[in-house]
């Protein structure tokens, strides 16, 4: 039924462009639409952070870490397929495909400087947006992913010193297929002026009964974890930019990025139960709008709080995150 009602949406937004008399049809070029909010959890915008963080995963063997930064990469890329642009009708149509990846590294631990986690990601998606005459609302726009993929990694050092010296360790396997839809107000496209945006998002799961993660008794010590039971999650996200004003110019834009996403915190244990919690996930910083190469260079401050968002760790609340961000776009 999903299915159904994603490929109906598609093709009626399709239809409905195509019809105009001043379409324009391109083919692997960047549409620009329904770039993700800086805020957005799961980006393809490229960060490089430095960061200070209050916990981990109770069976990292390192106990001094909150003593120390650590690195947190994200890198990412839209591979755009089809764009249409609909002068008449002031439309926006486009499809691409996406990849990224979140790496999280104790790099400044003395001994062998250890990966934490890797996240990978790729997904399919399509965008509208739709354009109107009104001061305060510029254009209203939906985002599809009829397919998301998302598998991720605990470190080697992490995992043969847990299976080895832990007698509770347990590496399990956070991979799944979902699907998203989302509504966004004052999508920020190619516009360079002051815009307040906001958008509103749904996510679940294609396998409800497979869950979110699968455990194999040889990397648990033959103690398996339950599947997960609430397989969805939402979100609200809220963007402010300003060029106009205090702190801010046609040059540096001071951006505002904010996402409360209400998402599980997994439980692998049959006596512990799952909790759905909010999380918080906050920047704050400017960026450079160069004219030449069409690409900006930012500077941000980042925190973060609620469950451990990386990998296997998600079953742990009370995690706080502040770091520097630098992010290329």
């Amino acid at each position: 039924m999903k299915k159904v009602v994603i490929c109906t949406l598609l093709l009626a937004l399709s239809l409905s462009a195509i019809k105009g008399q001043d379409a324009g049809h391109y083919f692997f070029k960047d549409s620009h639409i329904l770039k993700p909010f800086l805020s957005e959890i799961r980006s393809t915008t490229i960060k490089a952070e430095l960061a200070w963080l209050n916990k981990l995963d109770e069976n990292y063997y390192v106990s001094d870490y909150a003593k120390r930064p650590f690195i947190e990469v994200h890198l990412g890329a839209e591979l755009p397929v089809y764009y249409l642009v609909n002068r008449q009708k002031n439309f926006k149509f486009s499809t691409s495909g996406y990849i990224g990846n979140i790496l999280l590294i104790d790099m400044f631990e003395e001994n062998t400087a250890p990966v934490i986690n890797t996240d990978y990601f790729f997904g399919v998606k399509a965008a509208a947006v739709k354009y109107i005459d009104h001061p305060y609302i510029r254009n209203i726009g939906l985002k599809l992913v009829p397919l998301f993929h998302e598998s991720t990694h605990i470190g080697d050092e992490f995992s043969i010193h847990g299976y080895n010296d832990l007698p509770g360790f347990r590496r399990v396997n956070v991979s799944y297929e979902a699907w998203e839809i989302a509504a966004v107000i004052n999508d920020p496209d190619t516009i360079k002026s002051n815009l307040f945006s906001a958008k509103v998002g749904f996510h679940g799961l294609w396998k409800p009964a497979k869950g979110y993660y699968t455990t194999d008794s040889l990397e648990t010590k033959g103690v398996m974890a339950p599947p997960s039971e609430k397989n969805y999650e939402y979100y609200v996200q809220l963007n402010l930019q300003r060029t106009k004003g205090f702190l801010c110019s046609d040059r540096w834009m001071n951006v505002i990025s904010v996402e409360a996403n209400n998402r599980l915190r997994f439980s692998y244990d049959e006596a512990i139960a799952e909790k759905r919690t909010w999380n918080f996930n906050l920047y704050f910083g400017w960026k450079y709008m160069s004219e030449k190469s069409g690409h900006n260079l930012g500077f941000f401050f980042r925190y973060y709080a609620g469950i451990i968002p990386n990998g296997q760790f998600r079953n742990t609340g009370g995690y706080r995150y502040a770091g520097l961000s630098i992010v290329y776009q």
